[in-house]
């Protein structure tokens, strides 16, 4: 009886033994069914990730050409900027100038005649820099006119200050007139202090 006994207990053990392997192989390909959905997993995100890198790589080959072309225009456009600077400043110059002018001719009264107009460079004592004097010479026929032209000459934009540096009493054949001199202070623009502006007329 002993003997039975001992052949149950193995054949139990064989059966406890089938088991564990049956649940360890369960195991295993559980595990390596896993692994094997991660990897697949894995390696259809990185045939994705390859086909985007392509297709961007394709997308960048087709607008490089673009990209140069802006590059090109950026580089065209810096190597313009100071000519466009100084066909700029060169526009506002003649434009100020321009409203200048056409200001003095508004403001002149019927009988007042200029026979010179200057410009020169002055030291300016406020502004601590140079600025632009434009000086008018002329004849007409009474003081009041010099004066009426004085504050016609003070409603010009461009002017600062308006100054009367003479008049004198004038005879020609038997007409009184009276000779002038005025002074007209520009005002500077900002950033312009100390540039010349000199010329005569």
């Amino acid at each position: 009886m002993p003997l039975i006994n001992m052949i149950s207990e193995r054949r139990e053990q064989q059966a406890r033994l089938i088991r564990n392997r049956k649940r360890l192989l369960t195991v295993l390909l559980a595990e390596v069914s896993v692994l094997a959905g991660i990897f697949s997993f894995l390696g259809v995100g990185t045939m994705s990730l390859q086909t985007r890198l392509e297709r961007a790589q394709r997308e960048i080959k087709r607008l490089q050409p673009t990209l140069d072309l802006i590059a090109k225009t950026e580089r065209d456009t810096q190597a313009l900027m100071p000519r466009l600077r100084t066909l700029t400043e060169a526009q506002q110059h003649t434009q100020r100038w321009y409203a200048t002018i056409n200001g003095i001719a508004r403001c002149l009264p019927a009988d007042v005649w200029l026979t010179g107009i200057s410009s020169s460079q002055v030291q300016d004592s406020e502004k601590k820099g140079q600025t632009t004097l434009i000086t008018l010479t002329g004849s007409t026929l009474t003081q009041q006119q010099v004066g009426e032209m004085m504050l016609r000459l003070n409603t010009i934009p461009t002017f600062e200050k308006v100054d009367l540096h003479f008049t004198q009493q004038r005879s020609y054949n038997n007409f009184e007139t009276v000779d002038f001199e005025v002074a007209a202070r520009m005002q500077t623009p900002e950033g312009e202090e100390g540039k010349d502006e000199t010329g005569s007329s």
